[in-house]
């Protein structure tokens, strides 16, 4: 049975997600020059030529950008204002108001987001992500439950490195998780992909202890059986063993 506690965090969490993913709005990619486009109509035709829009760029931690400055609009039914800082992830608010030559203005708004890729999270990458990290996890704690349960030292070795494979993996699935949703928490997404990165860098050093520890343990299990084909019991074979190493 599943500890409701469990499922009070989780739901919550997976609810969230999807609130995300259902967002749409024009997605930008990161430090990359791009503009942002809104139409623009009057009585259900193309804003003439001398309409005025002019709007302000805020950035996801709520402070400004761009105050009240001038958005670019020729009478095609499109207004377009580049973006002059696109370096931080997050969502911004762009709230705009047009002028009409007759007079009469209208609010509005071009909200806009800004990921590392340009890419706008959806519920299919959400549920793959998140599935593979319950995969990853469930087989982690497995390689750690073996550790505690078996005493062959080939299979041990062989469990530390699936373990230390799965948790690379863990940290890429948070580093693109991270990537695609904490746009608002911009240090998180480095932090994990540091993480991935030095474990990475960590995989010669990592499988040359366990070769090396497993020829010592196995050159050591060598010594203890000539030593008990030679009369000795395990405990006395164990402690020559030991004294010899010293």
């Amino acid at each position: 049975m599943v500890n409701p506690k469990i499922l009070l965090f989780v739901l919550p969490f997976l609810f969230s997600l999807l609130i995300i993913t259902s967002l749409s709005a024009l997605t930008l990619e990161q430090n990359v020059d791009s503009l942002i486009s809104f139409p623009c109509t009057y009585n259900g035709t193309n804003c003439p030529a001398a309409t005025e829009c002019n709007l302000s760029v805020i950035y996801p931690n709520q402070s400004l950008m761009v105050e009240n400055d001038n958005a670019s609009y020729s009478g095609s039914g499109i207004a377009q204002y580049p973006i002059p800082d696109n370096s931080i992830n997050g969502n911004y608010k762009v709230p705009l108001t047009c002028l009409f030559p007759d007079g009469v203005s209208e609010d509005g708004n071009a909200d806009f987001s800004i990921t590392p890729n340009g890419e706008e999270p959806n519920l299919s990458k959400t549920f793959i992500y998140l599935g593979l990290i319950i995969i990853i996890l469930f087989l982690f704690i497995l390689c750690i439950f073996g550790l505690s349960e078996i005493d062959n030292i080939g299979w041990k070795v062989g469990l530390i490195a699936m373990a230390y494979i799965l948790l690379n993996g863990f940290l890429l699935m948070c580093w693109k998780l991270a990537e695609l949703f904490l746009t608002s928490v911009p240090f998180i997404e480095p932090v994990f992909k540091v993480l991935y990165i030095a474990s990475n860098v960590g995989y010669f050093v990592v499988f040359l202890s366990l070769v090396a520890y497993l020829l010592f343990k196995l050159t050591d299990e060598k010594t203890m059986k000539t030593l008990i084909t030679r009369g000795y019991d395990e405990d006395s074979a164990k402690r020559i063993t030991a004294r010899r190493k010293r």
